[in-house]
């Protein structure tokens, strides 16, 4: 049996670590590593410091969380980020598979078998959506019923429109009466117009920074795209606006000097369909030095920057509140009618001039395989690409190891090559 540990105390341990190494070794790139730290630590410490933890599920906003003066923790923070490490989510993965069935998302089974183990701080409550997957609709309340917290669902509609941003808007209005009663504070206003300021500077530096990614060569790399997930964690907090600030510094003044982020020639703009490999990120960096091919954009990451223009109009913020939920990855196109998936596709191969396109298709995100064909099908018909499409697990590295993926890549990038010295 494997031995009990404290998991925020070792992820903010890991952070602060790799902090004071980038400090010594790459001082340029502590801007990449101190967000983490940041994040890490304020859920390690949030109790010790007296503030409540609200456990929280993806698309959810944690605008609601901060303006309670509480600290927002996104559970699927923990197999993305601990993906990479040596052990992985092994350990949690085969804890949750004695209790769930192993076709169950490997984000999720690693959330599950995470709380299970007790590795994890009891929060004080939960609030999730009801999208975007089965998978998630399966086990937060699960997690919520094991731990015996309060909980809160945000019942999300299957359709985009402003019937959809309404009901959500209500929906959230019970979640703010929620967190009243487990914080025993009443929602101050002043602070939600804070909150909601920091988040719209974050969402703006965001749609900047995706501009820059326009440009050709593309003066940002491909794994900062996975980078700016913490986005969803974290939006609404002063941090997340100074680590955006600092990537838009170094983006645009590459992009001023028309210089990309490859040392040598851009060669393929990459289009990524689904989820980011968070097991094996480094395979974005070996495609850019081994073949000049830089992911352009991913499909995961790719959303619109909803602005409050009134955070005092209550009214209006529960009702941009409501579009960034159901903008927000991967509600904005894996989650509801495959219409929505296939224009923010064609606008971001459009937007951002990619000539490859892969669909890396996570073995959990099983209603993303039908509608992947479809996607596929698009981008041959307006663009005349064809997609590398190739199964994986996401998360869970024992599932296709890296070798198979750079493998099956590679004989996509040969005959691509070929194919185009052969005109």
């Amino acid at each position: 049996m494997n031995e009990q540990k404290n998991l925020f105390k070792e992820l903010s341990d890991a952070s602060e670590s790799i902090v004071e190494h980038a400090r010594k070794k790459y001082p340029d790139r502590l801007w990449m590593f101190e967000v983490q730290k940041v994040y890490w630590q304020s859920v390690y410490q949030a109790h010790e410091k007296g503030l409540k933890l609200i456990l929280h599920g993806p698309n959810m906003p944690p605008e609601l969380i901060y303006a309670f003066g509480a600290v927002p923790f996104l559970l699927d923070c923990v197999p993305t980020r601990i993906a990479s490490s040596k052990e992985g989510v092994a350990r949690y993965v085969d804890i949750a598979e004695k209790y769930v069935p192993s076709s169950l998302c490997g984000l999720d089974k690693t959330d599950i078998g995470a709380i299970l183990s007790g590795d994890i701080e009891k929060p004080d409550a939960i609030i999730y959506a009801s999208a975007p997957c089965d998978s998630t609709r399966v086990a937060y309340p699960a997690i919520a019923d094991h731990l015996g917290v309060p909980s809160y669902c945000i019942d999300t509609p299957y359709k985009k429109d402003e019937r959809g941003f309404a009901y959500i808007a209500e929906e959230m209005r019970g979640a703010v009466a929620f967190l009243e009663e487990v914080t025993g504070n009443k929602l101050d206003w002043n602070r939600m117009a804070e909150v909601i300021g920091h988040s719209n500077k974050a969402y703006e530096l965001l749609g900047k920074i995706a501009e820059l990614r326009q440009n050709i060569p593309c003066p940002l790399p491909g794994r900062l795209l996975v980078l700016n997930e913490l986005f969803g964690a974290m939006v609404g907090s002063p941090e997340i606006i100074d680590f955006l600030e600092a990537q838009y510094k170094i983006g645009k003044e590459a992009a001023d000097k028309k210089e990309g982020c490859l040392e040598g020639e851009e060669k393929f703009r990459i289009m990524w369909l689904q989820n980011m490999i968070w097991s094996n990120v480094g395979i974005l960096d070996w495609l850019e030095k081994e073949y000049g091919a830089v992911v352009i954009m991913d499909a995961f990451g790719y959303q619109a920057s909803y602005l409050i223009n009134d955070p005092w109009n209550e009214d209006e913020v529960f009702i941009g509140l409501a579009k960034r939920m159901l903008g927000a990855p991967m509600t904005h196109g894996a989650s509801g009618p495959v219409e929505p998936w296939m224009e923010l596709v064609e606008r971001a191969i459009t937007d951002y001039k990619c000539n490859v396109s892969f669909f890396a298709g996570h073995v959990g995100c099983k209603h993303t395989w039908a509608a992947g064909k479809l996607i596929k099908d698009m981008v041959y018909n307006k663009f005349g690409m064809s997609t590398l499409t190739f199964d994986l697990d996401a998360v869970d590295r024992r599932y296709k190891g890296e070798d198979a993926i750079k493998e099956t890549i590679k004989e996509y990038m040969d005959t691509l090559i070929e194919s185009k010295g052969a005109k």
